[in-house]
């Protein structure tokens, strides 16, 4: 199974890299929304709001009741990433923060005015998500492989929410809580922090969009060390980083910030069958 993963990898990457399709960049126009500064601040300021969000969500949901781990973490995750959302809404309605005159990031690669047509971004996006589960599969599978020759075996589950939902069951209202956190605002959350206000943010203060993308990239795979599953931390960040790339790229590519909310949401979707589906 691996060989076949391997092959439609290899095939996906090569019709990015030749398709025109997939390389095109709209037209563009004036800076991202928010000025370098406010979007690199509030990003970590969005950051900081979600680990409170955690903590308040560690004392409220039995943090001292080991038989009742998903309920804690569904309160975690919608605690903290709703924190994140309250950020960015804030900071865009802020006008101090946004672009005036001159000051705009046009000539250091500034986001999109002239976007591709909303039918399009979500064929891409689609493509996109379709196109990068054979890459992570690739990846995962190529680490898990590696690791077995010195006898270490890799889990099944490498996210600990994804664990704790395959041992509840449908019954528990957590668990529901839990699914729509992961499949809808975990991705609306992180691709306005990382993709919004990082990525932008960095383009905006002088980067240009391939750095931007790496740097964002890095951060957003080392986020989530916390919640990855023992023996699990090598193939799981290699693929964390390979997906932020590819969702960094599919924003530039399409100018729509909801391009990757939607590939984001249909990755973690398709984790949660695979991983309940087990």
């Amino acid at each position: 199974m691996l060989a076949l993963w391997c092959v439609l990898a290899a095939a996906a990457v090569a019709a990015v890299l030749r398709g025109e399709w997939f390389r095109a960049t709209p037209r563009i126009g004036p800076a991202w929304t928010l000025r370098g500064e406010p979007s690199i601040f509030g990003f970590a300021a969005a950051f900081l709001a979600a680990a409170v969000g955690a903590s308040i969500a560690v004392t409220a949901f039995a943090p001292e009741d080991p038989a009742a781990p998903l309920r804690m973490m569904a309160g975690k995750s919608v605690l903290a990433h709703a924190a994140q959302v309250a950020v960015v809404a804030f900071l865009f309605t802020v006008p101090q923060f946004r672009p005036r005159g001159a000051h705009t990031a046009v000539a250091r690669g500034g986001v999109h005015q002239h976007p591709r047509g909303a039918l399009e971004s979500l064929v891409m996006a689609l493509a996109a998500a379709l196109m990068l589960w054979p890459v992570t599969q690739a990846i995962g599978g190529g680490v898990a492989w590696v690791q077995s020759w010195w006898g270490a075996v890799a889990p099944a589950v490498a996210h600990q929410t994804l664990d704790a939902l395959s041992h509840s069951g449908a019954r528990d209202p957590w668990w529901w809580l839990a699914i729509l956190g992961a499949a809808v605002l975990a991705p609306v959350a992180e691709e306005l922090l990382y993709r919004g206000l990082l990525q932008q943010g960095l383009k905006a203060a002088g980067l240009k969009p391939r750095g931007a993308i790496a740097v964002t990239s890095i951060l957003f795979a080392i986020v989530h060390w916390g919640v990855l599953t023992e023996g699990s931390q090598v193939g799981a960040l290699a693929t964390l980083v390979v997906l932020s790339v590819g969702w960094g790229m599919l924003y530039e590519r399409t100018g729509r910030l909801w391009a990757p909310m939607i590939a984001h949401a249909a990755f973690n979707a398709a984790n949660l069958w695979v991983a309940l589906r087990g």
